[in-house]
């Protein structure tokens, strides 16, 4: 009898598949000393990868700084870009606050028609939500948390953006995955 108890469970494992959401924080920092790369984040995989690196898993999305457009010694402003440099990025909604952008983040459970998605994205500011179509045609929703103004040891000014963030694997245009 417990022979076959443990043959049931045994068979009752879940195959392991993407992780369907999270937090990650993105920085635009350079690494690196003779050449230079950043870290994105893959979302199949759930993992961070530098880029550009050759031999390496190619990230979805990387934390790319614009310089400021009033030309000022303000640090460069956070923005998205995708290294495989197709599909891209749609803002779908723009918030005062953190509560209001969770609560859009948790109720946009479907991609609506007609949005362009550009590469690479506009600035990214606080409580905003972003779409991403990844270069494999799975679509990504994003709420910005927190955005975070650095310095290196070097004196450069960096940025961090802190977004959570929805995958929905396989093509599919809804997010129900049940991360919320």
């Amino acid at each position: 009898f417990s022979l076959a108890f443990l043959v049931i469970l045994a068979g009752c494992e879940k195959e392991s598949g993407p992780v369907l959401g999270g937090t990650i924080t993105l920085s635009s920092q350079l690494q690196g000393s003779e050449s230079y790369y950043l870290y994105g984040f893959h979302y199949g995989n759930a993992e961070m990868y530098p880029y550009p690196q050759q031999g390496e898993t190619l990230p979805d999305i990387i934390n790319e700084p614009f310089p400021p457009s009033d030309g000022s010694d303000d640090p460069s402003q956070p923005g998205f870009n995708t290294p495989a440099r197709v599909n891209g990025f749609a803002l779908v909604g723009e918030f005062p606050s953190l509560d209001d952008a969770n609560a859009f983040f948790r109720d946009y459970t479907a991609v609506e028609e007609g949005l362009i998605f550009e590469t690479p994205s506009d600035t990214v500011k606080l409580y905003q939500v972003w779409l991403q179509q990844t270069s494999t045609g799975n679509y990504v929703k994003m709420v910005i948390r927190d955005i975070q103004y650095l310095e290196a040891e070097s004196g450069e000014a960096y940025n961090e953006v802190i977004l959570e963030y929805t995958f929905s694997p396989e093509g599919s245009s809804e997010f129900s995955c049940g991360c919320n």
